[in-house]
């Protein structure tokens, strides 16, 4: 639980932000976002979309690496709400229901503030929350702030000509590709936490030399690696720490398994 530190009784409000993300990789790109919810609100909430897929590209963390790597980079002050796909329905609102159904069943207040990255990935809470037309009521620092005249409600849209925009696709890549370039792009206490999670069997191959190859203290279960001395040939690093050539039933399974 949060904990509430009361400096001064006259700081804080009822408001209680929301963000969407797959969330898959935190990167810098989404701290200006986070950073400006909890300066706004007393309370704020992270939904995270997608949360039934894992170990695909596009999608390789499950929730719960979702779930620690949010708390490893921002400590409580977030809750978190797990959504899945819910498919083709016939109604816009259908999505932006089932999201404020999800709150609701875990006992979270109801959202007053949207936070995104573009005007277009608010389209679908205008409804509940503002709706984006004309000039914004308010310019704060790198947001753009719409609001509702009848409810208070509130959108605030980062306008990324003014923040160092990131693409999450672009992060993964590096990732999958082992190139280092990923750590510019991610917060620094993660990395390690990234290195050992991120599925390898969805990482490039390392390069085994010599004779002794680098064993489970180094490398996760599943990890893939090509020996010069043998380059036909994959390698995985069992669970019993030996590397052993991949068969085509691990091509069947998870790899490592």
């Amino acid at each position: 639980m949060a904990r509430n530190l009361t400096v001064d009784p006259r700081i804080g409000n009822k408001r209680v932000g929301l963000m969407i993300t797959r969330g898959q990789i935190e990167h810098l790109g989404h701290t200006a976002l986070k950073a400006q919810m909890l300066v706004d609100n007393s309370y704020n909430i992270i939904g995270f979309g997608s949360s039934q897929k894992s170990r695909e590209f596009g999608n390789p963390l499950d929730a719960d690496q979702k779930r620690r790597a949010q708390q490893g980079a921002w400590g409580d002050a977030f809750k978190m709400v797990f959504l899945q796909d819910i498919g083709a329905t016939d109604r816009s609102d259908d999505w932006l229901d089932y999201v404020l159904d999800r709150i609701h069943t875990n006992q979270l207040p109801e959202p007053t503030d949207f936070y995104a990255g573009s005007i277009h990935e608010a389209r679908w809470y205008e409804s509940n929350f503002a709706a984006m037309t004309g000039e914004p009521a308010h310019v704060r620092g790198l947001f753009k702030v719409w609001e509702s005249a009848e409810t208070g409600k509130r959108i605030h849209i980062l306008d990324r000509k003014l923040n160092y925009t990131i693409s999450s696709s672009e992060v993964r890549t590096l990732m999958e590709r082992r190139d280092d370039g990923w750590k510019d792009m991610v917060p620094a206490k993660l990395w390690d936490f990234y290195d050992w999670e991120y599925p390898p069997e969805l990482r490039d191959a390392i390069d085994l030399h010599g004779d002794t190859w680098p064993d489970l203290d180094i490398y996760p279960i599943g990890t893939k690696g090509i020996s010069a001395d043998d380059p036909e040939n994959v390698y995985l690093l069992r669970a019993d720490g030996k590397w052993r050539p991949r068969t085509s039933a691990d091509d069947a399974k998870s790899l490592g398994d």
